[in-house]
């Protein structure tokens, strides 16, 4: 080979080498990928609503005989399936969690969250505060006619509710709803409180009501108070219609520390949609915090809907004070899921809590 051919293939060679080391450069170059996914879980959210949800009230009249004519009615259409007025609900919250929508009746739906039932007096009704309440508040729809509890005492276990400056007063310590309720139309609100008497004086009915709510005109989640007026009291009953939810169940548990000696707080829960108004998860007095040996904490309420959309979040929080005006407040905010769970902590102090919310679907028939 003479030196001419030498060099032009030497040449080549090296520009075949510089077209190959050029197209490795290529295949190098990162692609555009796609965009990182956002934390399900935070300590922060930007608030996506500016305009408060639209509030409608009612005031709605009630009567004695309203028990037995809506007892009969209701046994006569659905005694066959429900055996009697006083069953509850079977269905349990946590259903669909590991468990694919391949059902159509499986999906996400809209639903009544009751926020707050107040209780207050006639001028005529011969009561007089503080009131020892007992009875239960109840929803029933129409995926399976029982009652869903909202509130329930016992005679023996009466609610003390007193008329005060104090907005905690007049209000009744809510445990439910014990799952979701699903707005098939109707849903009907059932009511029957009662006073114990004190001395000899005989236990009285305060208000029995049983009320239908149908899906209305919002297409948006909305607050609605409806308030019942019976003889002698009257039962204002808050709750929120939400749009395209899905069921949370929140659990509880220490996992690190303690609870400060001497703090009282409380836990509560809100969704973005609604988030003027807050569900009230635990009420924690001078006692202190309640624990079962694994440190989970028995919450009064655990269940909670939530729009499942862009912008959405179900936030839970914690609130502590102590002597001296010390306080602690800690807040996540989660992400709706349609099935699975989410876990973080709350702190308060050196108290580590382990928040978990376990997100399913809604069985609607």
């Amino acid at each position: 080979m003479d030196s001419k051919e030498g060099k032009s293939e030497m040449q080549m060679d090296a520009g075949a080498s510089k077209d190959a080391a050029a197209g490795k450069r290529k295949k190098r170059v990162p692609r555009i990928g796609k965009k990182a996914e956002e934390p399900r879980v935070r300590k922060t959210v930007k608030e996506t609503r500016h305009r408060a949800p639209p509030v409608y009230e009612a005031t709605l009249a009630v009567f004695e005989d309203d028990r037995y004519e809506f007892s009969r009615w209701w046994m006569r259409v659905w005694g066959d399936d429900i055996g009697s007025m006083e069953q509850k609900t079977t269905i349990p919250s946590v259903r669909f969690t590991d468990v694919a929508s391949g059902n159509s009746s499986v999906d996400t739906a809209t639903t009544l969250q009751p926020f707050e039932v107040r209780i207050s007096l006639k001028q005529n009704s011969g009561l007089t505060w503080p009131l020892h309440v007992y009875g239960y508040v109840a929803a029933r729809d129409l995926v399976d006619n029982k009652r869903i509890i909202i509130f329930e005492r016992e005679e023996d276990e009466c609610q003390i509710i007193m008329e005060g400056v104090l907005s905690n007063f007049p209000y009744l310590a809510l445990t439910g709803p014990t799952r979701a309720v699903v707005l098939i139309d109707p849903v009907y609100f059932e009511i029957d409180l009662k006073v114990k008497g004190i001395g000899q004086s005989e236990d009285q009915d305060l208000i029995y009501v049983a009320s239908p709510f149908s899906n209305t005109q919002p297409l948006d989640s909305a607050v609605f108070k409806w308030v019942y007026t019976g003889k002698i009291s009257t039962v204002e009953l808050t709750f929120g219609l939400i749009r395209r939810s899905v069921e949370a169940a929140v659990s509880m548990r220490v996992v690190h520390g303690s609870w400060p000696d001497g703090f009282c707080g409380c836990f509560v829960a809100r969704t973005a949609s609604i988030n003027d108004l807050t569900i009230g998860l635990l009420v924690i007095g001078d006692n202190g915090l309640r624990l079962a040996d694994d440190g989970t904490i028995k919450l009064q309420r655990n269940v909670v809907c939530a729009e499942i959309r862009n912008g959405e979040y179900l936030e839970v929080s914690v609130g502590a004070y102590g002597v001296g005006g010390q306080r602690f407040d800690d807040t996540l905010f989660f992400t709706p899921q349609e099935r699975g769970r989410l876990k973080c902590a709350l702190h308060v102090g050196t108290c580590e809590i382990e928040v978990t919310v376990t997100w399913f679907l809604i069985k609607s028939f």
